[in-house]
């Protein structure tokens, strides 16, 4: 059957008012026969192309809002359509850049047909208002460079135009080469210029092209005409080094380089720039600030280069954090002062500033800098450099003290000064803020949830359930009326609650407050929500289990309470932003309960007793005496609840750890144990929880929604983290996106942190991503912080990773070391000593990042003072050789050693 476009009073109205001519157009439109309206558009003259234009609008708003994939040729006709009936320029833009045809794709030709009969000044006017829209508008760069060639109009600068342009020669580069394609460009010179200018080109202009050698890529075919005469040269330069001064993304900062370098500066304009080239050294991107480096080094031992200019290149680039950068300027100086000793009163005051650099061996380069020229200074100078090594590590300050001839600030040498380590505060447990105390104070929290799902708001989700219940409880039609403004305001609510209906499920990503909502509101029949409680409660789900499975069941639980009789408050409502009871507000919680005759529901019930938090809940005494009141109560929850509190803290399931194939690599994963205190449950949910969890298996638990799945169980974050552990060895093998804020939140969940959770923070720790291995090292130093961190657990896996083919050991290190900044020198070491003899003893391992481990652990024990004996790495750096590895474990031995 054939779908056609919703209409309304509003089109009906108009379509009786309708001409012959208007109605072939509806109808070729409601057949989605875009050619067909097209031809019948340029047939109508101007009053029947107002009144096809108003029913057209009226029709594109019926359907505003409402998804069919059946419906997206008949939106391409009504696209079309409706632009050739425009008059005016800014209205034509208006209707074609609308968002109602975004996933349509207009056909661009037969757009530039029906308004191929314009003037050329309209048609340049619609171009340039259409390339002035936002780039994310996704606006056709056909139909925008179509109509600057009907018109004859210069081409737009706008950063959609040139974004498309860019991209519009990866699409047709199978046909033509790329100099082919620029050499034919009228606008070349424009373009190109906007092009300089023009943010996150860098992704489009990587590509390879088909052509000669040395004409394949961007930088090569700019270059190349410049070199022909087509561009001018003195632009090109500056232009290159004027976009890599402002800065912006790696890969565009990699294009503009790799024009420069194939532009190749004369020395003429390489002066010309000493200042930018300064600048860049200081401040640009790694690869940007080291071709500016060399550069500047050429010039300096050629003698273009002023001292005093030298000396404050110098102390910009010491205060970066590349190494790499900060070795080579050490050595550029080496040279220079070789060539010139006299220099040595103003370079090594500079180099100096190398003393405050946190890697030790970059201090003693420049130790040993300052060593062999400081005989070329006054004493003046010789003042100047003492003062600067009171930054040295401890353990170079006698050295530095017996080179300068004088002591270094009034501390002893001796390592054994009292080290401080610096870890966050333990994270406090937040108070929960009560639910809203008015219908219109829970909208506002629904409203917060149904704009983002709520997977990731876990304070603001329980709020609103407990506001519900507890509004519905009080008066249900003043709620019904503060939520239905709410729900008409999202986009398609009616398709959502459709949704929940025919599938008795809602959305895989969705906290369930649409279930809620929609059972407020009546828009859920009741036989579906009395079903699925029957089905979550005592069968089970099949679509999601353990956590998952439980908070689901909860929610079905909760909406059919709303629907039938709405209880006065929640037992499960937290207490504290980890998801966490105590123990005393619930049993008054069960004593009101109680005093009201109010009905307990099961899933509610169930999930209270899993929050309660017994660390800070109460003393054993008050424990027992709160075990009294709840057992005093003379119901069988009462009971219940009684013998949970006096079984006290729940015990863990036994964990076993294996190697799993999964895609092509080996991942390392965790199964645990049954826990039968969890199957004696009467719901079947929770229940399950407590089966055990084999790697793989699928219980569906979404990774979005980890602060519910945390708070199911708090005091348990391992029956999460196993979950979920497939999923973040996926992050660190495969680079799937990560949930921002699941690790640190795994960190700070109030329970022990077992095999599962230290394993989650290993993988975090081997992310390609920079900010999941913050997100580690922050769960690395929480834990330890709150004094559950296993050091010889992490580092055991740590070392199990590194043999992984998905994982680059130079991450983990790169890490560790960022952990080690902070001041947790002896955390970090306590990981490394018990990674380091897997490591060591490792054939694959690379030898960069072997070296980045050693270098790791050298820092922290020169920092710490750790001593000790590590029998691999004693063998290790008794070896001969010179490598980096060699000269990194001597000097870890010998820190150890000291």
């Amino acid at each position: 059957m054939t779908i056609r476009l919703l209409t309304g009073g509003a089109v009906d109205a108009a379509l009786a008012e309708a001409g012959p001519a208007v109605l072939e157009v509806y109808e070729a439109v409601q057949r989605g026969e875009a050619e067909r309206a097209a031809q019948c558009v340029v047939k109508l003259d101007l009053p029947d192309r107002r009144s096809c234009l108003d029913l057209l609008k009226k029709l594109r708003t019926a359907n505003r809002g409402v998804w069919n994939w059946e419906w997206r040729s008949r939106l391409r006709a009504l696209a079309v359509a409706g632009a050739g009936c425009q008059s005016g320029a800014a209205a034509a833009a208006a209707w074609l850049a609308s968002g109602d045809f975004a996933w349509t794709e207009p056909p661009h030709g037969l757009l530039l047909d029906v308004l191929a009969d314009r003037a050329p000044e309209w048609q340049a006017d619609v171009a340039h208002r259409l390339a002035e829209r936002p780039r994310r508008a996704d606006i056709s760069y056909d139909l925008m460079a179509g109509l600057v060639r009907a018109s004859g109009c210069a081409a737009p600068t706008t950063e959609a135009y040139v974004h498309g342009w860019v991209f519009s020669h990866f699409r047709t580069h199978r046909h033509r080469s790329l100099i082919e394609r620029l050499r034919s460009d009228p606008h070349l010179t424009s373009l190109v210029a906007a092009y300089f200018t023009t943010p996150e080109v860098g992704s489009y202009s990587q590509f390879t092209f088909p052509g000669p050698e040395g004409q394949r890529t961007w930088p090569q075919a700019l270059a190349l005409l410049t070199r022909e005469g087509s561009l001018d040269r003195a632009v090109m330069v500056d232009s290159c080094v004027a976009r890599l001064l402002r800065g912006g993304r790696l890969m565009d900062d990699r294009l503009f380089l790799a024009l420069l370098e194939e532009l190749a500066p004369t020395r003429e304009e390489e002066l010309r720039h000493r200042a930018d080239w300064s600048a860049l050294a200081a401040d640009a991107s790694s690869p940007v600030a080291s071709y500016a480096q060399a550069v500047l080094g050429a010039l300096a031992l050629d003698g273009e280069l002023s001292d005093d200019r030298l000396a404050e290149l110098t102390r910009a680039v010491l205060f970066r954090t590349e190494k790499k950068l900060v070795r080579a300027q050490l050595v550029l100086l080496g040279k220079v002062l070789k060539a010139r000793p006299q220099a040595a009163g103003v370079l090594l005051p500079a180099a100096a500033e190398a003393f405050g650099h946190p890697a030790v061996d970059v201090q003693e380069r420049a130790l040993k800098l300052v060593e062999r020229y400081c005989g070329a200074v006054d004493r003046m100078q010789l003042a100047e450099l003492a003062t600067a090594a009171e930054l040295l590590a401890p353990v170079l300050r006698p050295r530095a003290a017996e080179i300068l001839g004088q002591p270094i600030g009034d501390d002893s040498f001796e390592l054994a000064t009292e080290y401080e380590e610096f870890l966050p505060p333990a994270p406090a447990p937040v108070p929960f803020a009560p639910a809203g105390a008015s219908a219109a104070e829970v909208a506002e929290d629904v409203s917060v949830l149904l704009a983002d799902g709520g997977a990731r708001d876990l304070v603001t989700f329980e709020r609103a359930l407990d506001g519900l219940m507890r509004q519905a409880h009080r008066d249900r039609a003043a709620l019904v009326e503060a939520l239905r403004p709410v729900a008409a305001a999202q986009r398609g609510w009616e398709n959502t609650a459709h949704w929940i209906s025919r599938n008795d499920s809602f959305h895989l990503h969705s906290s369930g407050i649409e279930l809620l909502v929609a059972a407020v509101l009546g828009d859920v029949p009741m036989e579906v929500v009395h079903r699925r409680v029957q089905q979550s409660t005592w069968v089970g789900t099949g679509s999601r289990g353990g956590p998952a499975a439980v908070r689901d069941a909860r929610c079905w639980e909760a909406a059919h309470r709303l629907v039938s009789a709405p209880s006065p408050f929640l037992l499960a409502t937290p207490t504290d932003g980890s998801g966490s009871i105590e123990a005393e507000v619930l049993v008054a919680r069960l004593e009101e309960y109680h005093r009201l005759g109010a009905r307990v529901g099961v899933m509610d019930f169930g999930q209270a007793m899993l929050r309660v938090r017994f660390e800070t809940s109460a003393p054993d005494g008050e424990l027992s005496d709160l075990a009294e009141r709840a057992e005093a109560l003379g119901t069988s929850h009462g009971t219940q609840l009684a013998e949970h509190l006096r079984r006290g803290v729940p015990t863990g399931p036994a964990e076993h750890r294996e190697v799993r194939e999964y895609h092509h690599f080996d991942r390392v994963l965790v199964s645990l144990g049954d826990l039968p205190w969890l199957q004696e449950n009467s719901s079947l949910p929770i229940a399950h929880l407590g089966r055990p969890v084999t790697p793989g298996s699928p219980d569906h638990s979404p990774s979005s929604h980890y602060p519910h799945l945390l708070a199911v169980l708090p005091a348990l974050p391992e029956l999460v983290a196993a979950r979920l552990l497939y999923f973040m060895s996926g992050v660190a093998c495969l680079d799937y996106p990560p949930e921002p804020g699941y690790l640190p939140a795994l960190a700070e969940a109030p329970g022990p942190a077992g095999s599962a959770v230290h394993l989650s923070v290993a993988y975090g720790l081997a992310a390609p991503r920079p900010q999941t291995r913050l997100e580690a090292v922050d769960a690395l130093l929480v834990l330890a912080a709150r004094g559950t961190l296993d050091p010889a657990r992490l580092g055991a896996d740590i070392a199990a990773l590194c043999t992984l083919s998905g994982i680059k050991p130079a991450r983990i290190a790169e890490a560790l070391r960022t952990a080690a900044g902070t001041g947790a020198y002896a955390t970090t070491w306590e990981v490394l000593r018990a990674a380091l003899p897997g490591l060591l003893g490792l054939d694959g391992i690379p030898p960069k990042a072997l070296g980045d481990f050693l270098e790791a652990g050298a820092e922290c024990v020169e920092h710490c003072g750790a001593h000790g004996e590590i029998p691999e790495l004693t063998e290790r750096a008794g070896r001969s050789g010179k490598s980096r590895v060699q000269l990194q474990a001597r000097r870890l031995r010998e820190a150890l050693g000291r």
